[in-house]
């Protein structure tokens, strides 16, 4: 196992390195990633090693769920100075780490944070942060992110809200890549992306998929597996084991907890 260091420098932050080398803060009272990258320095290694192959020089990246941003690093190193990541955060104490992350380790040419969330719709939008699994936090009201888990309490925070279709435009990306992890939000996500999924260009989806966590959002993971399909992208889903992509069905998808999927369309 790779040997990381880490320092606490006060303030409930931990200063540490990666396994990858980037120099990254994350706060001490996180039971979720934080633990894995203070003794491990790494986080979901298969979804590292396939966004590391997905991506390449020049592209350009949306990130909704940004978190410390972990993956805003590895990104970022990957599509290098001609690339641009935006990376999406509205938990205000995950944004600010997000944001110092990317500029102690100097990649703020590349990616820019932003504090908003990604919805349907613009405007205000309640946000339930969580105080142990910090990356727990989602627009959707009364997620159990662990089941029969009370330990979490989750406090309500007004944020603004933007769309995919809107974040884009005012950045001017054309994305070659969306990544998705905003905790059963993704099909209100997709939904405010139109005018990207409708488009003739490439693009890849990178998207945390809990079938549990979209129902309890309201929506229908079938339906959403469904859409996806008619905007011509393939179902692949990252093998942990392997650390690579295989093509799965939708039927075996609804069976699983969870997954990672990678779906890819060329263009038209």
């Amino acid at each position: 196992m790779t040997k990381t260091s880490a320092t606490y420098i006060g303030g409930n932050r931990v200063l540490l390195k990666t396994a990858g080398g980037f120099k990254l803060y994350v706060d001490s009272r996180d039971v979720s990633i934080a633990p894995h990258l203070i003794l491990d320095g790494v986080w979901e290694e298969w979804t590292e090693a396939v966004l590391r192959r997905l991506l390449s020089p020049g592209m350009s990246v949306i990130e909704a769920g940004a978190n410390v941003g972990y993956f805003t690093l590895v990104m970022a190193r990957a599509v290098g100075p001609h690339g641009r990541i935006l990376s999406l955060e509205c938990d205000p104490s995950l944004a600010a780490l997000a944001r110092d992350n990317i500029e102690i380790n100097g990649l703020h040419r590349i990616a820019r944070l932003d504090e908003r969330a990604l919805g349907e719709r613009n405007g205000r939008v309640t946000f339930y942060r969580t105080d142990r699994h910090l990356g727990g936090g989602s627009i959707v009201a009364g997620l159990e992110q662990i089941p029969h888990n009370p330990s979490d309490q989750r406090q309500p925070l007004e944020v603004e809200m933007t769309t995919l279709d809107d974040v884009a435009r005012a950045a001017g990306i054309e994305p070659d890549l969306l990544k998705l992890d905003a905790e059963g939000a993704e099909p209100a996500i997709l939904r405010g992306g139109g005018a990207l999924l409708d488009s003739d260009r490439p693009l890849t989806i990178v998207l945390e998929f809990f079938p549990r966590f979209v129902r309890e959002a309201g929506d229908d993971p079938a339906a959403l597996l469904q859409f996806l399909e008619s905007k011509r992208f393939a179902l692949n889903a990252i093998d942990e084991r392997r650390r690579r992509i295989e093509p799965v069905t939708a039927a075996s998808l609804l069976e699983r907890e969870s997954a990672e999927l990678v779906m890819r369309r060329d263009a038209r």
